[in-house]
């Protein structure tokens, strides 16, 4: 994405240039233009910020299931480093992380079963913005995503019978 942008950049500054014989007036917008996209270019080379967030998946029971800790808070415009550990042992506490809007928790999680194993009980919806893979008992995972826009977001477990696996993710 950073090189599209630079590309583009670049192809704005050199159609822009080069003709002496044009007027001032007219190649002044194009030098602001110019300007503004070398602005944002700049903004996109500029490395976010990573926040390293851990999260569990708890409980040996469908009764004790539950997520740990039930909320967290990241900046916005943050790069985010999610390590992701089932701590369940008991024969079948496959758990996954899916992080969703606000208030489509149940919509997803039963649009997850019909997309089946196949997909991590995943749907593919456009109120999904990220998700890890299924984990296995002892297991830890890793993803990096951009965090998404200033608000409320909630964070489930998408695995069959699992609705009471429920956070909150806060951008600010």
């Amino acid at each position: 994405m950073k090189k599209l942008v630079i590309v583009l950049g670049l192809g704005v500054l050199i159609s822009c240039g080069g003709n002496d014989k044009k007027e001032s007036k007219k190649t002044e917008p194009a030098a602001e233009k110019v300007e503004e996209v070398m602005e944002e270019v700049e903004e996109v080379l500029e490395e976010k910020e990573v926040v390293e967030i851990t999260v569990a998946a708890l409980g040996e029971s469908m009764a004790e299931i539950a997520f740990e800790p039930k909320a967290l808070s990241v900046p916005a415009n943050s790069r985010v480093k999610l390590t992701f550990e089932n701590k369940s042992s008991a024969e079948g506490m496959l758990h996954n992380f899916v992080l969703v809007e606000l208030g489509s928790s149940a919509e997803i999680a039963a649009a997850g079963i019909k997309a089946g194993i196949d997909n991590n009980f995943v749907p593919n919806d456009e109120r999904v913005f990220t998700n890890t893979t299924m984990s296995k008992m002892g297991e830890t995972l890793t993803i990096e995503f951009d965090a998404p826009g200033k608000g409320s977001y909630h964070y489930i477990c998408t695995y069959p019978g699992h609705t009471n696996m429920i956070g909150r993710l806060n951008v600010e």
